[in-house]
């Protein structure tokens, strides 16, 4: 059954139209119709058209994650539609221009003897270049070992130095309203990160009814949902690497690099 077929009875289900369904989940009405219309090309960045196809399905009570791999399948096979153009032929140099430098005229005036050793100048230049990059590489390794020993640690007693900045990706972007308790907070890692640990700051999350998420090894594009109540506490191995969404709205940013802790509550 197709996607949009799927929401559409779900919908129905549960007895209510596609404006209460946009009021209840802030989404706006003509991404719902176009969602249950099976209609995904839509002008909508992609990090937020799956935040909301997934806060739509878990609102109407579906598998949030059958209905993203649906979603994968369909965008899949929306791309694989598209057609490559040619990058045409190489074709072979002019016999002519090699003709005309088939046999030089040696120069007047010039003995061989005098001609640089280019060979002889060469080696020494190698050999300090790898010797550079051996050290550089050396380095790397022991800066990432001191980085992977270091315990990570949520700290309690007092709030987080680090700020977060907001960016709007789309002015269409919706966000559900701070005075609710409940809020869904969404990850997004734009590069590889070891390690991150999330925290509940009013109670366990709702999916594991535990207090604390931890990810380790974590590759560039992974998404991450949860559900938190008031506040969240997060540390991360790399905060560069790191952006997060809070009721699909706008894109937050740590300030700072490397690792280190953060808190976030609506204002």
């Amino acid at each position: 059954m197709a996607i949009g077929q799927k929401l559409e009875e779900a919908r129905n289900r549960k007895g209510i139209s596609l404006r209460e369904a946009s009021e209840s989940t802030k989404i706006r009405g003509d991404y719902l119709s176009a969602f249950e219309a099976g209609q995904f090309d839509i002008d909508l960045p992609e990090v937020y058209l799956r935040g909301f196809v997934r806060l739509y399905s878990r609102f109407l009570g579906l598998d949030q994650e059958a209905v993203l791999a649906d979603l994968n399948l369909e965008m899949g096979n929306t791309t694989s539609r598209s057609t490559k153009k040619s990058l045409g032929s190489l074709s072979p140099p002019d016999n002519s221009e090699t003709n005309d430098y088939s046999n030089p005229t040696p120069s007047v005036g010039k003995s061989s003897v005098d001609a640089p050793s280019y060979p002889n100048l060469l080696k020494p230049l190698l050999i300090v270049g790898a010797s550079i990059v051996v050290l550089s590489i050396v380095i790397f390794i022991a800066v990432n070992s001191i980085n992977d020993t270091e315990e990570p640690e949520l700290k309690e007693s007092s709030p987080s130095s680090r700020s977060v900045t907001e960016t709007n990706i789309s002015s269409t972007s919706s966000n559900t309203s701070q005075a609710t308790e409940e809020h869904l907070l969404r990850f997004a890692v734009i590069a590889p990160i070891k390690h991150l640990i999330v925290k509940n700051g009013g109670g366990p999350f709702p999916e594991t009814n535990q207090s604390t998420r931890e990810y380790k090894d974590l590759p560039a594009g992974w998404e991450g949902t949860l559900t938190f109540k008031d506040s969240f506490k997060c540390y991360c191995s790399s905060l560069e690497n790191l952006r997060f969404f809070v009721d699909d709205g706008a894109e937050k940013k740590i300030e700072g690099e490397g690792s280190g802790n953060f808190t976030w509550k609506p204002e």
